[in-house]
């Protein structure tokens, strides 16, 4: 198993990825690139609203088994 060569196709694959991309997003218009970010950032911050609320009801969650439990 040639040890390098995959190295190289594997750069050689992300480098032909981020090209598309980049030429994808150069041919946005502005008003497209700003619509995009915003769904962008709206998503990321729904995500970490969620898995914050998800964890404060988790740990409640379990406050409330452990007070409840008969030892």
């Amino acid at each position: 198993m040639d040890f390098m060569g995959m190295i190289d196709s594997a750069v050689e694959f992300a480098k032909d990825k981020i090209d598309r991309v980049m030429d994808f997003w150069d041919g946005l218009e502005d008003d497209k690139k700003k619509l995009l970010i915003g769904c962008v950032v709206a998503s990321v911050s729904v995500i970490l609203i969620a898995s914050i609320a998800y964890s404060i009801g988790k740990s409640q969650g379990r406050k409330i088994a452990i007070e409840e439990e008969d030892f």
